[in-house]
């Protein structure tokens, strides 16, 4: 063989060769980059966010400054008529992060802190250990979960086998929170008592004292690293739940002559569910507190927007923020006085609903909304589709995924359920609602009461038509609808318990009694 031909040979392998070792790297890092289009997830909990905030789609509290809650909006898709699974800390989060609704697992309220033990959660794999399993490193820090910690009790009903970390840790999942002055929150002027967690007030700090500033560092540094594997990272912000106590500069932004006031109806339990904590409104009134509440309530939303503007800052700087996907909800709405009730823990509108944005690259438009009643439940099988996985058989909720994209979309009612009672000595029970596009229908099975509430016409849920004759359909596709989602419900017929109707179908409290003739002494749980 001539040497030419050698040469020839030789050429020809090493061309192969090369080819073949580009070919297989082309393959092998066609592989990594299929891996590394696995989306990141930023997923923002917010607690006791009610709707407030002021995106143009949500309508907002007039004057109210939430300018990243609007910078958020913009990037996503707002779901302006949201609602939760129960309209408690606990069962809302138990029930988001299982997806499991509280009419199948039975943790409507607070009698099951270890969740884990209930026969319908057993088993069930949470969202942060679903995103372990398929391939994720998951982090976590502040509340998730139902979370407390110091100064007040330690608490935290997430389990550690889903996270790889928790900040700042599992068994004190919240920084030190500083407190305002005990002569700021308790003046010892008041009339009546004042409930311990109940206060408000400045804290003449900066914002780097507070917990949630602490839980936004970390989540900012996590995004200033690097992971092998795509992220999963969980950022629990506490405000604005009470104590509502923050920087002096908050409160500044409302001086108490500019807040508007909240519309509150006279005597607006008279024809609904008479709940027992009344004399919490009454202890308000009595000592002309609304206004401050009021405004304590919205420094500590405009606290909670600063926060998330540092969150989004550090993204928008960071290598994640074209391949992420971003979920911001709150656990559940805050009565600020309506249906003479403060904080949650109501089957009403202001309690059940709640802000939710999902921001997810290559599917939501930014700056669009929609107005469909969807359930924060949703969130699980809807982040499941968008990474391309199935959520497990039982999880409730319903993909958003086609909403996102602006397909037509028909959602069930959405339903949420709390355990109830009249008073602290009352016997009472599981009680559900479902909100429809047009109304809000509940269902008090240990009274057997009704309401029925037009949204068309009645945003504030003032006039309970439940028992008028013009309302007879209504009330049965609404049976029918509850019915298909909480299976075990029936209607023995008859007046609710304690109740009158009249010939025009007006329903009444009997013995009712109007807030100004309640002793101040009465017992408030």
């Amino acid at each position: 063989m001539n040497s030419n031909l050698m040469i020839a040979k030789l050429t020809l392998m090493k061309i192969f060769l090369l080819a073949t070792m580009s070919l297989l790297l082309s393959l092998k890092g066609s592989a990594q980059t299929n891996r590394s289009v696995k989306p990141n997830v930023l997923f923002i909990s917010v607690d006791d966010l009610n709707d407030w905030i002021n995106p143009a789609a949500f309508g907002g509290m007039p004057g109210l400054k939430t300018p990243n809650f609007d910078r958020l909006a913009k990037m996503s898709m707002s779901f302006t008529n949201a609602h939760v699974p129960s309209p408690a800390c606990a069962p809302s989060r138990a029930a988001i992060m299982t997806g499991v609704h509280p009419a199948k697992s039975g943790i409507t309220g607070w009698k099951h802190p270890e969740w884990r033990k209930v026969p319908a959660l057993k088993d069930v794999q949470t969202i942060e250990q679903f995103f372990k399993d398929k391939g994720y490193t998951t982090l976590a820090g502040g509340k998730i979960y139902h979370t407390l910690a110091p100064p007040r009790a330690t608490v935290n009903q997430s389990e550690a086998k889903g996270w790889d970390y928790y900040y700042p840790s599992l068994a004190i999942p919240i920084p030190f929170q500083v407190r305002a002055p005990l002569s700021v929150i308790d003046p010892k002027l008041f009339v009546g008592k004042q409930p311990d967690y109940f206060s408000w007030g400045p804290i003449a700090m900066g914002d780097e004292y507070m917990a949630d500033y602490q839980i936004v560092d970390w989540a900012n540094y996590q995004l200033a690293q690097k992971y092998d594997k795509p992220l999963f990272l969980a950022v629990g912000l506490t405000k604005p739940h009470d104590p509502w106590e923050v920087p002096q500069k908050y409160f500044d932004m409302y001086p108490l002559e500019s807040v508007p006031d909240v519309k509150i109806k006279q005597n607006d339990l008279e024809d609904a569910f008479v709940h027992g904590r009344r004399p919490l409104h009454k202890f308000i009134l009595d000592n002309n507190q609304q206004k401050k509440v009021v405004q304590a309530y919205m420094a500590t939303i405009s606290f909670t927007d600063a926060m998330l503007g540092r969150l989004l800052d550090a993204f928008e700087k960071s290598a994640y923020k074209n391949n992420t996907i971003i979920v911001l909800w709150s656990d559940h709405g805050m009565h600020m006085g309506e249906k003479e009730n403060w904080e949650k823990f109501t089957l009403w509108e202001r309690s059940t609903r709640a802000p939710l944005f999902v921001f997810a690259p290559g599917v939501t438009k930014g700056g669009t909304s929609t107005h469909k009643p969807v359930g924060i439940i949703d969130l699980y099988p809807t982040l499941a589709e968008l990474i391309g996985e199935k959520a497990p058989a039982y999880v409730d909720g319903e993909s958003l995924v086609p909403m996102l994209k602006g397909q037509n979309f028909n959602h069930r009612g959405v339903v949420t359920g709390y355990e109830l009672k009249e008073g602290p000595e009352a016997t009472g029970g599981d009680a559900y609602t479902i909100r429809t596009d047009k109304y809000r229908y509940i269902y008090y099975p240990f009274i057997n009461l009704e309401e029925l509430y037009d949204h068309q016409t009645d945003d504030n849920e003032w006039e309970n038509i439940a028992y008028k004759g013009s309302s007879k359909k209504v009330i049965a596709d609404h049976r029918r609808l509850l019915l298909e989602q909480v299976n075990h419900l029936k209607w023995p017929g008859g007046n609710p318990k304690g109740y009158s109707i009249t010939a025009e179908g007006l329903v009444r409290k009997t013995e009712y009694l109007p807030l100004e003739s309640m002793s101040g002494n009465t017992k408030f749980f």
